[in-house]
């Protein structure tokens, strides 16, 4: 027998009722709040994701499926959406025109990770960008999107933790007292982080080796480093979530895993999750843009993880889908009329399905109960004989006698 390869899943009608449901509450969500879908391709050009992500990344040095293509290009299966989104933003000139851009996507992504409970190789993010303004308001307001979807799909309990990472002008001053601070305590810190403590010393903070994790108890806060921009963005970006009512946690190490971030990160964490405890995560990057040789403009997004809100609600009731009606016959002439019956609401927007085979009514009535179906429409001798339909509700159990001709705008006044 041939098996799916590990860490990737299948996802079957069971679990795909929930699975909609946080799609589809992502999807209104950002509706709401005036988002547009884009659909960028699940894979880029390698240097999409070196130059927008970061090439000293965990992301990007050890954990991305790169090959090459015909022609020798190499390309990579995309680990996260951001990068891509700024592609297509930056090369597509007619949006980058606009004041205000805002668009989300949905779809999956790809990392080399070991395989785990709500952490896979092939994984699914939605997530949203906002390009061409620097306020603080918008920082709020993607944190905002995110509050709404968690509340809405019942993800509870969880918390915000919120930092502010500087920029260019402020971080310089930090990363030398950063770098101070670790190599005094260089002989506890793991290969990687002996490392990154020359190329990247904010992903020392990052780092979630046991040792290094506990250094950063006492590393120095970015907060007491901000250049005064930076300072008055973070405390507006804490004044419009309390105009909202959102608590926050501020968490001053915080810097997430990518190195494109400027001022505002945040993650929405959950406990329930284990040591990787957050499911969705975002922050500002008003440099990107450029990094892919667009023209500066500012911009802030988030990305959500489905599979780890799909544990977080797996004890929700959600309601199944199914057939709206379930036809049942008695073979002959019976299921003639079925046939016709079912053309007839698959014509008029309504879902219908029927078992072609003779079987009896209660065999029958077992399989709607199975599918889900909300209404037996039950055609037997005595039905075809007064031409009309028995439609039995399933959910109360009430059933009527109704005219083969009406049956469809029967079942829609009971929707």
């Amino acid at each position: 027998m041939i098996s799916k390869p590990p860490g990737v899943e299948d996802i079957f009608p069971d679990r795909i009722d929930r699975w909609n449901f946080v799609k589809d509450t992502a999807v209104s969500v950002l509706r709401r709040y005036n988002y547009r879908e884009l659909v960028v391709p699940v894979m880029e050009f390698t240097e999409v994701f070196a130059r927008g992500i970061g090439a000293d990344t965990d992301i990007v040095s050890k954990e991305m499926f790169t090959f090459e293509d015909r022609g020798g290009r190499s390309l990579t299966l995309r680990p996260e959406g951001t990068a891509g989104v700024v592609r297509a933003y930056v090369e597509n000139g007619e949006y980058n025109r606009l004041s205000i851009c805002k668009f989300f996507y949905c779809g999956p992504m790809f990392r080399a990770e070991k395989p785990q409970k709500g952490r896979l190789r092939q994984f699914n993010q939605f997530g949203a960008e906002i390009f061409g303004s620097p306020d603080p308001y918008y920082d709020s307001e993607i944190i905002s999107v995110v509050n709404r979807i968690a509340a809405e799909t019942g993800v509870g309990p969880f918390s915000i933790h919120l930092n502010s990472i500087g920029c260019r002008d402020c971080r310089g001053e930090y990363t030398a007292k950063l770098k101070e601070y670790y190599r005094k305590n260089s002989d506890q810190l793991c290969p990687d982080c002996k490392r990154r403590l020359e190329t990247n010393p904010l992903r020392l903070l990052d780092c979630k080796n046991q040792a290094c994790a506990a250094l950063k108890a006492d590393a120095p806060v970015i907060r007491d480093y901000l250049c005064s921009g930076c300072g008055t963005h973070y405390t507006g970006v804490k004044h419009y979530l309390d105009l909202e009512g959102i608590k926050y946690e501020e968490d001053p190490h915080m810097v997430r895993g990518l190195d494109y971030y400027t001022r505002t990160t945040f993650e929405f964490v959950s406990e329930r999750l284990g040591s990787q405890s957050a499911f969705a995560g975002g922050g500002r990057y008003d440099y990107l843009v450029e990094q892919f040789d667009g023209k500066p403009t500012p911009g802030v997004g988030f990305a959500a993880g489905m599979e780890r809100i799909n544990l977080l609600i797996e004890d929700a009731k959600i309601p199944r889908s199914g057939p709206e009606c379930f036809i049942m016959h008695s073979g002959g002439d019976s299921l003639v009329k079925g046939v016709q019956l079912v053309n007839m609401l698959h014509g008029v927007g309504i879902s219908a399905d029927i078992d072609p085979e003779v079987k009896g009514f209660k065999s029958q009535m077992k399989r709607a109960d199975r599918e889900n179906a909300r209404f037996a429409l039950i055609i037997g001798d005595n039905e075809l004989a007064s031409g009309r339909v028995s439609v039995k509700d399933l959910s109360s159990g009430s059933q009527e006698e109704v005219d083969f001709t009406a049956v469809d705008s029967y079942i829609i006044s009971r929707r």
